[in-house]
Order: structure tokens, then C-alpha cells, then sequence
């Protein structure tokens, strides 16, 4: 299944993104509440559309027409909301890649690192190709694509259902500069994908226990592969804000801090909580390259 639209130059696209002044109908907004700092989203933006928060009901009337940074007042004004724009939050660095690089993607999911390479590959004849086994996954992958920055990166994915292996093997693409595989077992489509990426290039795997990392490491010992970086990749939200003090000493202690003076909260949020760890692996092809060429 190939989503197929009109490719729009790196300029085109650069100069769309420069005029995004004001919410439309169809965007998706961020919605960042201003005391606590919780994000939620809203959209597609549609006249009469609702989200509904724990504060109250929030009109997309409210958003549309409205620059980002406005705020958003709901119930009375008890809570305030900041509008944004949705951004695209790194696998990317690891794969190296610019525009015009064309990548491979085996694990689309809900679409958000396809957008990531999408952003970094677009312009001139870049492109991704992104494969799932699950049709839904695709299809939604898909909507959130086109819908993301209205529709910016869409003309540069192509989507596909089916095993990524046994997929290209049909497709007979032109090498890729890189790869991206989300999945739990890589080394079973990696001997599959080696041939369609140039040599010197990329593969980088997300895997979420050191485990599947030995694995990995022992299969690639006897393929044209090096293992050159592995990441711990550790996600932990923290809180950091301004606050007053409040003076808290009995009347016959000495007073050294100025009541209401400001001090900084810096912590992890929900810090007795533990965070979510995973790895990522950086694999470097090394085909022999013969005294010919």
C-alpha cells in the first residue's frame, strides 16, 4: 500500500512551514497548561469540535484563528492554556542522514519516527520507505503524516504493509542510505536488508534490554556488519520552575532570606517512579571493497 501525493521541493516545504501564522481547521494543536506545565492534544481542528480535560471543555472555536503562544482559557478562567504548534522531537543523528538521503523503516507504529526521518531526508529526491505488519498501524501512521504540519513531509513516505524482507525482495529498490528497524528481533531481516543498504552506511536498531543487544552483537559476527555505538537511552521528565519562598523561622531566629524571595524547584517528576530505559545500536556496513574498484 503506497501512499502517493506531489513532491514538493525543500524550498517549497521550507517556505509553507514560514507562513503557519495562525491555527486552521485540519491542524493539531499542542496544548501546554501554563501552571502545571501538562501537555495535551487537540485536533484535528474542526468549528463545533470539543476536547474535554479534567478542568473543563476546551472549543476548538477557541484555537482556530488564534497564533501560537495564545492563550487559552477555560471554566472560568481556573485553568489557562498555552497553544503550539506540534513539533517533531534521536535516531536520526545516529543514521547521518540530509536531504535527498533515501532510508528504510521496518516498524512504523503510530508514525512519529517516520516523521523524524521525513523531516531530515526531505527535499530533492529524499524519501522514506516504511514497512509494518499490521495494516492498522500503517493506516494510522499514515493519517498522522499527512495531517502533521498539513500534510508538509507526506509527499516524501512511502508506506507499506508486510514483512519488510519479503517486501523488498518484490520491490527491488535502489540502496538506502540508511536504515531504521523497531522491532523485537532484528537479526531475522537483517541478512534480508543488507544488500539494499550502501555499504559504509547505517543500521540502527532500538532494542529495549542488553540482552537482545548481545544477541545482536554475536549474529552480525559473521555478516559484513560492525557494532559502532551502543546508546543507553534513559527518558526522565524533569520539573523545573521558579517559586517564592516562604519564610518559615520563629520570631527569635535570625532572618538571612527575604520573605517571598525566589528560589528554583529542579527534580525529576514523579522521580520514585523508575524511568523507561532502552539501547540503541549503531551498525556500520564494511563490504570488502576490491583493488579494482
Amino acid at each position: 500500500m503506497l501512499a502517493i501525493h506531489r513532491k514538493k521541493t525543500w524550498l517549497q516545504a521550507f517556505q509553507t512551514m514560514r507562513y503557519f501564522t495562525t491555527f486552521q481547521e485540519g491542524d493539531f494543536c499542542m496544548l501546554r497548561q501554563v501552571r502545571s506545565n501538562k501537555k495535551i492534544f487537540a485536533g484535528p481542528l474542526c468549528p463545533g469540535g470539543q476536547r474535554g480535560t479534567k478542568e473543563g471543555v476546551i472549543s476548538h472555536d477557541c484555537i482556530i484563528g488564534k497564533k501560537p503562544r495564545s492563550l487559552i482559557k477555560i471554566n472560568n478562567d481556573s485553568a489557562v492554556y498555552m497553544a503550539h504548534f506540534p513539533t517533531l522531537g534521536e535516531y536520526v543523528q545516529l543514521l547521518d542522514l540530509e536531504p535527498g538521503h533515501k532510508v528504510l523503516e521496518a516498524g512504523t507504529g503510530n508514525g512519529s519516527l517516520t516523521l523524524h526521518l521525513a523531516r531530515a531526508v526531505a527535499g530533492r529526491d529524499g524519501k522514506v520507505d516504511t514497512f509494518d505488519l499490521k495494516s492498522e498501524h500503517s493506516r494510522t501512521a499514515q493519517r498522522h503524516v499527512q495531517r502533521f504540519s498539513r500534510g508538509q513531509y507526506a509527499s516524501t513516505v512511502n508506506f507499506h504493509v508486510g514483512s519488510v524482507g519479503d517486501a523488498l525482495m518484490e520491490l527491488n529498490p535502489s540502496e538506502y542510505d540508511g536504515i531504521a528497524l523497531d522491532m523485537p528481533e532484528p537479526s531475522e531481516q537483517i541478512p534480508k536488508l543488507l544488500p539494499f543498504l550502501r555499504n559504509d552506511r547505517f543500521i540502527v536498531c532500538y532494542l529495549p534490554n542488553m540482552t537482545q543487544v548481545l544477541a545482536l552483537g554475536q549474529f552480525i559476527e559473521d555478516l559484513p556488519l560492525m557494532m559502532e555505538d551502543c546508546l543507553e537511552v534513559d527518558w526522565k521528565e524533569w520539573e523545573v520552575r521558579s517559586t517564592q519562598i516562604r519564610s518559615r523561622l520563629k520570631e527569635d531566629e535570625k532572618q538571612f532570606t527575604p520573605a517571598n524571595a525566589k528560589a528554583w524547584i529542579c527534580r525529576p517528576i514523579n522521580f520514585d517512579v523508575k524511568g523507561h530505559t532502552a539501547f540503541l545500536v549503531k551498525l556500520r556496513k564494511i563490504d570488502a571493497v576490491s583493488k579494482e574498484e
